[in-house]
């Protein structure tokens, strides 16, 4: 009988190790899945400022006649590269936490998909018409750029009276 008592604490004591392991791993992939989250999120508002410097960087090279050779090649080549990343790095469906993406961006996204194309499109004709260097022509381009950047904040970013970067000072996404 002895032997039959230790083969069931044995077995329970196993049982209950298998289930810690396993509670542990679990637990182990949602502060993973936490952890790839805030990624997710601190990456996005870093490249959306990241396009929102050259966005300005441009604006103000036009604006105050700023003669930095080949500066405006280098902005209007950045957001180029920058509008390119956009899709994959809000693959990751991330809405709660400090972000101003709306869930609009995986509910209707095909309509966000053709968002970010035009974007892509808009920012590649900067890049080509910053390399002319024709102000008056640059300038009519970062403004057809700015509208598509903006046409996509219209529906898939948070208001501003909304934004949890309106009392955290936080970044862009």
């Amino acid at each position: 009988m002895r032997v039959s008592t230790n083969r069931k604490s044995i077995a329970s004591a196993a049982l209950a190790l298998a289930m810690s392991v396993s509670f542990g791993a679990a637990e182990a992939r949602a502060q993973a899945d936490s952890k790839a989250d805030e990624g997710a999120i601190k990456y996005r508002q870093a490249l959306m400022g990241a396009i929102g410097g050259d966005m300005a960087a441009l604006s103000d090279l036009l604006k105050y006649g700023l003669s930095y050779p080949n500066h405006a090649v280098a902005h209007a080549d950045a957001l180029a590269s920058h509008a390119k990343l956009i899709g994959a790095a809000f693959e990751r469906k991330v809405v709660d936490g400090p972000t101003d993406s709306e869930p609009a961006i995986w509910e209707k996204a095909d309509e966000w998909k053709d968002k970010v194309k035009a974007f892509e499109n808009e920012t590649a004709k900067l890049a080509e018409v910053a390399r002319s260097g024709d102000a008056a022509a640059l300038a009519l381009q970062l403004k057809a750029t700015g509208k598509a950047c903006g046409s996509c904040h219209d529906t898939f970013r948070k208001p501003k009276e909304e934004s949890y970067k309106r009392n955290s000072g936080g970044g862009e996404d």
